[in-house]
């Protein structure tokens, strides 16, 4: 399979990491696995992940997720088309609570059918499946894909689809982990981002660039972003995503006081924001 940003066809291999082989793009950076899984074997994992691993104690950290929602929208309030937004990879639609706060008419799709229950459960309009399976016949003056792209299996087509339901004049957010950041090069493979059981592409911000012109849209903003975290709430990430750097923070953790442990911060952890326009006709 082609380069989903560049098309080229060389790569080379990087690393194995829990018998998942990583390559790079020899022609733009992509990084990627191969053989990459298919889409009932990650509905799979995300439907065991949500019932009794890592994403439900991402579900339970509701009020770390609605700060890391409101930040969200502040950083890209500037850029907002009024208009119906859907947001793709909503999980349990904290980031649908708060456009529904600010007046926004919105709805929201994931591949966990469990995620999808707890947002319909707060009210929330919210469908379980893919991008192809959101809005048909409609057009979205916004799409919002937060840490989404690097799970998908085909980037580009995923970016052909989001481009497809814009409405013309209408702008994709996309956040992702960032190659260049300094935690990458500090972290090589080590990098807490290299998940083998879910992440499947990484981006560069030229790389994402290109994937993003490819499907015909302009960038008009990209940036590094941050994330309000707590240092419980980070420790509780490194448990399964870098066990090494989880040991090592559990330990200093336990010499900390409970108020500092759970301080909220906003921490540049190493991802890329990106908003890109659809063409007015």
């Amino acid at each position: 399979m082609a380069c989903p940003a560049c098309q080229g066809w060389g790569f080379r291999k990087l690393f194995v990491k829990k018998n998942r082989k990583f390559y790079q793009c020899r022609s733009c950076g992509l990084e990627r696995q191969w053989p990459l899984p298919t889409q009932a074997e990650l509905c799979a994992y995300y439907e065991q992940s949500y019932r009794d691993g890592m994403y439900r104690e991402f579900v339970s950290a509701n009020d770390m997720k609605q700060l890391t929602a409101r930040a969200r929208f502040k950083q890209i309030r500037d850029w907002v088309r009024q208009g119906t937004w859907l947001d793709v990879g909503c999980s349990d639609g904290v980031f649908l609570n708060v456009l529904r706060d600010e007046g926004v008419a919105a709805e929201g799709i994931d591949v966990s059918q469990g995620a999808i229950d707890l947002a319909r459960e707060k009210g929330l309009l919210a469908t379980c499946g893919t991008l192809l399976d959101a809005g048909e016949g409609k057009s979205f003056q916004m799409i919002t894909a937060f840490d989404v792209l690097e799970h998908v299996i085909d980037p580009w087509r995923f970016m052909q689809e989001v481009a497809q339901r814009l409405s013309p004049g209408g702008r994709a957010v996309i956040s992702v982990p960032n190659l260049k950041s300094w935690s990458h090069f500090l972290m090589g493979r080590r990098w807490y981002f290299y998940i083998p059981e879910e992440h499947l592409h990484y981006f560069s911000p030229t790389s994402l660039t290109r994937l993003c012109e490819r499907a015909g849209l302009s960038v008009c903003m990209q940036r590094p972003t941050y994330k309000p975290l707590t240092y419980d709430y980070s420790v509780i990430q490194f448990r399964e995503y870098n066990p090494w750097i989880y040991r090592i923070l559990n330990t200093f953790g336990k010499l900390l006081p409970s108020r500092v442990r759970t301080l909220s911060v906003p921490l540049y952890i190493g991802e890329w924001l990106l908003i890109a326009e659809k063409p007015k006709k």
